[in-house]
């Protein structure tokens, strides 16, 4: 057991075990605390410098490529990420092989399952370790919640969605559960889709369970019991159980219901002193990462918001001076883009990446919504409507100037689903990969990437709908390790512009 563990804590490369190790034999060296292995769940377990999928935010319709070659190193950020903008097969080796110095973080089946391995040690040892039954529970609720979040995340990168209408999800290849921290030669293979989403509600349900006890007044880098039952309204979301993502989204709100009014913002955006990502915002359950995650070599200067999602705003929706703004000309000779996403400090002077993920309350928002509009078309309850209405107008009423600001009412089910969704869309952008998740629960639409390849020339991609690549192929160097594991349908070759 001990060498298990020893082994298992040596893997964790991404930490020093020095903080909490006690000096011994070689044999001997495990922790024994409590607090030993709530700081080993915080710095193997959580997230911060790891990287998950950067490569997401340059996929889907909110991206769009521009190629001014303004100074001379712009054109390596044109080209060192193209093959994920041009949603080729094989994009992370077409990356590596452009010069990416992210190519490194392109493998999210390693990034998530070595995260998982850190969660699974806590929640292996907890209960034998040396403290209160109060922290052992804190720490086991947190590691429930990552744990679920994780498989969560993979299982939307590497498989159908859960509600594909070519397969059910019993059906459908997932990804391997991991659930222990024995790194035995034992290999997993893949479990269903509906193995996978059986697994990551069952882990919520043990962390609200725990999280609910005390209800521990965390700090927004930690998890709380607000942070479990917002996770758990997205999976129920992405599940199609109506109900209970309202349930959810109805606890989150309860306890966590505010939102930024962009009205008395001042104006303008100021990601450095009232950024949209991070505990300086009211909104945040939630925050880690960095901006590395959103932000991979070329998002800035030569891939930034497109125009398809900029024409989506409202004139007087605030967000349009605030999440984002237009690049006067003359900043032109420093940055190709026509806009710039304003949610994120991109400091380079700062000396370190600022934080690039949150969980943000304005979601439990439209996840409510969502759900009650298509308890709507279900079943043409007017109060379902109502209830769905009430909680995009109070996210509205935050974000649109208050001069121009009219309540949304009832219209058609399918109606008032598309502006639900376009408000997700306006809301969500560059956060999170919500937008292509959100877009392969949809049905998987076709899109068109215009790739300015220099700055006379340009060629068009188009994943169609459906295609292949709406499930990302799984990364060779996990195929040769684990033969078990079947890799995912893909398109032969290279993806050609049209």
């Amino acid at each position: 057991m001990k060498k298990t563990v020893i082994i298992t804590l040596l893997s964790l490369s991404m930490f020093s075990c020095k903080k909490f190790l006690a000096e011994r034999s070689q044999t001997d060296v495990i922790p024994e605390t409590t607090k030993d292995f709530g700081q080993l769940l915080f710095t193997a377990g959580y997230p911060s410098v790891t990287l998950m999928q950067p490569y997401i935010t340059l996929m889907d319709d909110d991206i769009q490529c521009y190629n001014g070659q303004p100074l001379s190193g712009q054109q390596s950020d044109v080209t060192s990420n193209a093959g994920a903008f041009q949603w080729q097969p094989d994009f992370i080796d077409v990356c590596k092989s452009a010069g990416s110095p992210d190519g490194q973080n392109f493998n999210s089946w390693k990034n998530y399952y070595q995260l998982i391995l850190g969660t699974n040690v806590a929640l292996q040892y907890l209960d034998n370790s040396k403290g209160s039954t109060t922290e052992k529970e804190i720490y086991k609720g947190e590691a429930y919640t990552l744990r679920a979040f994780y498989h969560f995340m993979l299982v939307n990168l590497y498989a159908k969605p859960y509600n594909d209408v070519s397969s059910t999800p019993d059906k459908s290849p997932g990804i391997p559960i991991r659930l222990s921290a024995d790194l035995s030669e034992k290999m997993l293979s893949r479990n269903t889709v509906k193995e996978v989403y059986d697994q990551i509600t069952k882990d919520l349900d043990s962390a609200m369970y725990f999280l609910d006890k005390t209800k521990p007044d965390q700090l927004s880098y930690r998890i709380s019991h607000i942070a479990a039952h917002f996770l758990a309204s997205r999976v129920y979301l992405y599940m199609e159980q109506w109900d209970k993502a309202i349930a959810q989204a109805d606890y989150v709100l309860m306890y966590h219901p505010q939102l930024m009014n962009l009205n008395n913002w001042g104006g303008y955006g100021d990601p450095v002193e009232k950024p949209i990502i991070g505990p300086k915002n009211v909104e945040t359950i939630w925050h880690y990462g960095t901006t590395l995650e959103t932000s991979p070599t070329g998002t800035g200067t030569a891939y930034d918001v497109s125009h398809d999602l900029a024409n989506c705003f409202e004139e007087s929706d605030l967000r349009n001076i605030i999440f984002f703004s237009i690049i006067p000309d003359f900043a032109k000779p420093f940055n190709a883009c026509d806009y710039g996403q304003m949610k994120f400090n991109i400091d380079l002077f700062q000396g370190k990446p600022a934080l690039g993920c949150s969980w943000r309350s304005a979601e439990v928002y439209l996840n409510r919504a969502e759900a009650y509009i298509q308890k709507y078309r279900l079943k043409g309850d007017a109060s379902a409507a109502q209830e769905a209405l009430k909680s995009l107008n109070q996210l509205r009423a935050n974000r649109i100037d208050k001069s121009s600001f009219t309540p949304w009412t009832i219209q058609p089910a399918d109606s008032l689903l598309t502006m639900c969704r376009t408000e997700r869309r306006r809301e969500l952008f560059a956060e999170g990969g919500h937008r292509w998740f959100d877009l392969r629960r949809y049905g998987m639409p076709a899109i068109k990437h215009v790739f300015a390849g220099t700055m006379n020339t340009s060629s068009v991609y188009e994943l169609p709908a459906r295609d292949p690549q709406y499930v990302l192929p799984i990364p060779n160097e996990v195929l040769l390790r684990n033969p078990t594991i079947i890799q995912n349908p893909q398109r032969g070759g290279q993806r050609l512009p049209n």
